[in-house]
C-alpha cells in the first residue's frame, strides 16, 4: 500500500471526477487505503444525509481497506501537533490525526488541502484534483 485517501480524495471518487479518475487507474486499488478517520468522516455524512441507506451502500462499496488508527499512529501525530503549535502553524485535529497515520506508515497522502497539510513536515503529499 503506498497512498493514503482523504476525505476530498474520496468525493472525488464518488462524483466521478474524470481526471482524478484518470490517475487512480494507474494504480492497482490495492495501492491504497482510507484512513479511519477519513471513513468517520465519510460516514457523518452519509448519515446526515437525506439518502442514508443509499449513501451507506455507496461506501460499503469502496474498493480500498480502511486502516485503523494505531498508537504508533497516535504517537507520530501528538508529535506533529505539537510541532505546529509550537510553530504558531496548527491544523484541524483530524487533520493531524490523518498526517500522523500517513508519516507514520510511509505513505503518501492524497488531498486538495495542501493549506493545512503541506505544514506537516515529513509528509509525502499530492494533490491529483488541481
Amino acid at each position: 500500500m503506498k497512498y493514503l485517501l482523504d476525505t476530498n480524495a474520496i468525493i472525488a471518487i464518488l462524483k466521478k471526477n474524470e481526471g482524478f479518475s484518470a490517475k487512480l487507474k494507474e494504480h492497482q486499488p490495492s495501492d491504497f487505503g482510507i484512513p479511519s478517520i477519513v471513513y468517520h468522516e465519510l460516514l457523518f455524512g452519509a448519515y446526515n444525509s437525506k439518502k442514508v441507506e443509499q449513501n451507506l451502500q455507496i461506501l460499503d462499496s469502496l474498493q480500498f481497506m480502511v486502516l485503523e488508527f494505531s498508537q504508533s499512529d497516535a504517537r507520530v501525530a501528538g508529535q506533529i501537533r505539537a510541532n505546529l503549535r509550537r510553530l504558531g502553524t496548527p491544523i484541524g485535529p483530524y487533520d493531524v490525526l490523518i498526517a500522523g497515520q500517513a508519516v507514520e506508515r510511509s505513505m503518501v497522502l492524497i488531498t486538495n488541502n495542501m493549506k493545512e497539510f503541506c505544514r506537516v513536515s515529513d509528509l509525502a503529499v499530492e494533490d491529483w484534483l488541481s
